[in-house]
């Protein structure tokens, strides 16, 4: 534990307070005073997830996984979550410490009894070293959230169903991006969408960056949306929105009472 002086918010005031912070509080104090840039909220986005099974198995975020989906249905299991416990919130470490805190998470997880694959993680163009993870097969999304929590990491990888789907879990708010960022965004974008772009609110400026540059061009440029064609698995923030068209999002948006696309 820690002493600090902490401030806790009740409605309408704050109040500072001296105590032995508890693990849950000193979790939530580190959130509150860590976030991500976008751009490397995309580099996780953009980089594979390897199983390190029999025959490997690739993870794509967004990108449902047939050869997941038949390793948990043969596990008879439903949910995985893809976890590091190298590089705390994306600084790097040593490779002495990087492999204490990866065996202490094997540990952890014998200890919580869940079935555990090794794995890695690295860019699609492997110019990064490989972040030694594994798959956890069986537990829950809280369970996940606090191994994550546990060894500081920024993000992990869930797997909800069967339908193996990737999803990106952030673990920290996304940073709001700085003028530089901008900028250099802005300069990189088609004319046209550079001025959408600037009239967007500086969290959905963000979220967007967040993207790949496909995707960007997809948020941006909604006049030209085909509404016979396949649509993004994912919104810029990550969560999932199912399978279907253009047109069967807008009917289930519809449906759901909301007004706004994305």
């Amino acid at each position: 534990m820690k002493m600090v002086i902490s401030i806790y918010e009740l409605p309408g005031r704050f109040i500072p307070t001296c105590h032995a912070l508890t693990f849950v509080e000193m979790a939530k104090l580190e959130s509150y005073m860590h976030s991500i840039s976008p751009n490397l909220i995309r580099a996780y986005r953009e980089a594979k997830f390897v199983v390190q099974s029999n025959t490997p198995i690739t993870l794509l975020v967004g990108q449902c996984n047939k050869d997941l989906s038949a390793l948990l249905r043969n596990h008879k299991k439903t949910t995985a979550a893809f976890i590091t416990a190298f590089n705390p919130f994306s600084k790097v470490q040593t490779d002495i410490e990087n492999l204490q805190a990866q065996n202490e998470l094997l540990i952890d997880i014998k200890k919580l009894g869940f079935i555990g694959i090794n794995g890695y993680g690295q860019d699609i163009e492997e110019e990064w070293s490989r972040e030694d993870s594994i798959l956890i097969i069986g537990l829950t999304e809280s369970q996940a959230e606090t191994l994550a929590d546990k060894y500081s990491q920024n993000a992990f990888i869930w797997i909800g169903s069967t339908d193996a789907f990737p999803a990106l879990r952030l673990r920290h708010p996304i940073a709001l991006p700085t003028d530089g960022e901008l900028v250099e965004w802005f300069k990189n974008l088609p004319s046209n969408l550079a001025s959408k772009a600037k009239e967007l609110s500086p969290l959905d400026q963000a979220w967007i960056m967040s993207t790949s540059i496909k995707e960007q061009l997809h948020w941006l440029d909604i006049d030209s949306w085909d509404l016979n064609r396949p649509w993004p698995l994912a919104k810029p923030d990550g969560s999932a929105m199912g399978i279907g068209t253009e047109l069967d999002r807008m009917f289930k948006l519809i449906a759901a009472g909301q007004s706004q696309i994305v």
